[in-house]
């Protein structure tokens, strides 16, 4: 197997296992928003205290009580039963803002009826037996709402005393907490299934250049008769396969330097009398 092929098979095969990771995150965080839905602040209690803690000091959404219950109106008065028959005491509680908490100075900080807020569409808040005001968040739990309190309060405790047993939810620091478990979700089912995508797409890749290389093997040569150079043609699996390369072979006859070439002759300088006759011989013609 061409090493390129093994090399993006292994990084598809990367790939994929890191999407296995986040869809295994993207779980785990589904978990993690039922493990914070059913966490309340108190629960199970009469009486209590809850610290506000307002942390960008414009006010806080604020609290919502629920109890073991139904909705029913067997009295036929016009209200939940179940609301009637719990009442809330506000022993202590935060100052109020109505920065972004419009009408909470009408509240104070106070316990007030809710089911459903806005049922009827004209932003009513009250315990009304009407069909359409009925919060089942957490029927599994078999708790239904019956209202709320501390709404736009600043940061302080916040105690109070019920005659019935109740379940307390600190609305925003539980908003907080689902958000957090939600982005993990986001994060890990979007990542987790484009790196799933991306991993097959590669691994796919690796595997059509498995039939598509081929192993590099060296180029042979082989000496011609007129001692060239020439490509071996019956190699397989070579580079070049059919192209015959001729190399001229260059023949280079050394330079021999022999003992007489380097031998010098002695020179001969020419006899006095012979000048001395030549130079007379001049004079006289």
């Amino acid at each position: 197997m061409d090493k390129r092929a093994k090399i993006t098979i292994f990084i598809g095969l990367g790939i994929l296992l890191m999407g296995v990771v986040g869809m295994i995150i993207g779980a785990a965080g589904i978990g993690g928003v039922e493990e914070e839905w059913n966490n309340f602040a108190l629960q199970d209690v009469t009486n209590g205290t809850v610290t506000i803690e307002d942390n960008d000091g414009i006010g806080d959404v604020g609290l919502t009580f629920w109890v073991k219950g139904e909705y029913l109106d067997d009295d036929e008065n016009g209200l939940w039963d179940v609301c009637e028959q719990v009442g809330i005491r506000v022993i202590e509680k935060p100052t109020v803002s109505e920065t972004w908490a419009t009408g909470a100075s009408e509240f104070n900080g106070d316990f007030y009826s809710e089911v459903l807020y806005d049922f009827d569409k004209e932003g009513t808040s009250s315990c009304e037996s009407d069909y359409r005001n009925k919060n089942n968040e957490r029927e599994a739990n078999g708790l239904v709402k019956i209202g709320r309190a501390c709404y736009g309060c600043l940061a302080g405790d916040f105690t109070f005393e019920s005659n019935e047993t109740v379940w307390v939810t600190y609305d925003d620091a539980l908003g907080e907490e689902i958000a957090e478990e939600v982005g993990l979700i986001v994060l890990g089912f979007l990542g987790g299934s484009g790196a799933l995508c991306c991993g097959v797409v590669v691994m796919l890749i690796g595997v059509i250049l498995i039939f598509t290389l081929n192993d590099d093997a060296p180029v042979q040569m082989q000496v011609a008769a007129d001692g060239s150079y020439v490509m071996n043609p019956g190699s397989g699996n070579t580079v070049g396969v059919g192209i015959n390369q001729s190399i001229p072979q260059v023949s280079m006859t050394p330079s021999v330097i022999t003992e007489e070439m380097t031998r010098a002759e002695p020179y001969q300088f020419p006899s006095t009398d012979e000048s001395v006759e030549t130079e007379e011989k001049s004079i006289a013609e």
